[in-house]
């Protein structure tokens, strides 16, 4: 399912800053494994998995989604199919959006220019509120109120609406 062949990422090459983040990695991935990346500080970790969602091209290797070529795939298009949680919790919504609009926005049912059906308010407000934080009593309240724990169960819900392919946490 999920296929990385040599990939490689410098940063900063040929100064004194070089740092060589991604060298030669490959990896393989089924459908329904999960793999857990560890690492100190500056190991790589999150240049993987921006590699993987697209944030940047690598300098070198290939990266195939069901045996696709995706390695220059722009992010937006990955987003389809590569669910992403950010480890701050200040990314992955849009903070002065409402609970709903940015819901709206990831289950691909227009933004909070196009009016959601009271069906879709209603699926909204039945997902979110079995988070039991009782979020779906402020659906019409900005994310950026929201605090940091809220905000990262949000991004999950969101990065899970539509099932991806691939989930980096």
């Amino acid at each position: 399912m999920l296929c990385i062949h040599d990939l490689t990422k410098v940063f900063a090459p040929g100064t004194p800053n070089e740092h060589v983040a991604l060298d030669h990695l490959s990896l393989s991935l089924a459908p329904g494994e999960f793999v857990t990346v560890i690492g100190s500080n500056g190991a790589g970790k999150s240049t993987l998995f921006g590699a993987i969602a697209g944030g940047f091209i690598t300098d070198a290797g290939k990266i195939y989604l069901d045996r696709r070529d995706i390695t220059l795939t722009p992010e937006h298009k990955r987003a389809r199919e590569i669910g992403r949680l950010f480890q701050d919790p200040m990314r992955g919504t849009a903070p002065g959006m409402t609970i709903c609009e940015n819901l709206a926005l990831a289950a691909g049912r227009g933004s909070w220019l196009h009016m959601l059906s009271k069906r879709d308010r209603d699926d909204f407000r039945e997902r979110i509120a079995m988070l039991g934080m009782g979020l779906e009593d402020r659906m019409n309240q900005p994310v950026g109120l929201l605090s940091g724990g809220q905000r990262q169960a949000l991004t999950l819900m969101m990065a899970t609406f539509q099932p991806p392919k691939v989930l980096l946490l």
